[in-house]
């Protein structure tokens, strides 16, 4: 709990639930379903650090952080997304038929890849190259030179 804000987790939901102080919920995030959570809090950094135990290895007790940003700009369908060394996503925009690439914090830096022939489906990413590969089809792939810094 800060001053404003209260955490609270459920076993039977397996979710995080954030409260005001008036009450009022802010935030609830779903944990995965190998997380049974004990206990969890608030970091200076706006994370959730979650002590639980782990049911895939035998309900081993761990400590995770639980990250809660995401990207909120228009976003249609997203069936894949890629990442470099430095945290950079690119994500496939089926629905808007393009490739956008968000910083580390999940803020858009640019339309990387825009009106597609195709739907995209798959990415990969070749940092050396600098190109992306991006799976139109079955058996399609395009290949960009997107080397960004």
């Amino acid at each position: 709990m800060t001053a404003t804000r209260l955490l609270v987790t459920s076993l039977d939901t397996k979710q995080l639930m954030q409260f005001d102080a008036d009450g009022d919920e802010v935030t609830r995030v779903s944990l995965p379903d190998y997380m049974d959570p004990y206990h969890a809090v608030e970091s200076p950094t706006g994370t959730f650090i979650v002590s639980h135990q782990n049911t895939q290895l035998n309900c081993q007790p761990q400590v995770s952080e639980v990250n809660l940003r995401h990207f909120s700009g228009s976003l249609g369908y997203t069936p894949h997304i890629a990442v470099d060394s430095q945290g950079n996503i690119f994500a496939a925009d089926r629905d808007n038929r393009r490739i956008l690439l968000l910083d580390a914090q999940l803020e858009l830096r640019r339309v990387i890849i825009d009106q597609l022939n195709y739907k995209p489906r798959r990415l990969c990413y070749m940092e050396q190259s600098g190109q992306l590969l991006v799976g139109l089809d079955s058996s399609n792939v395009a290949v960009f030179n997107v080397l960004h810094r």
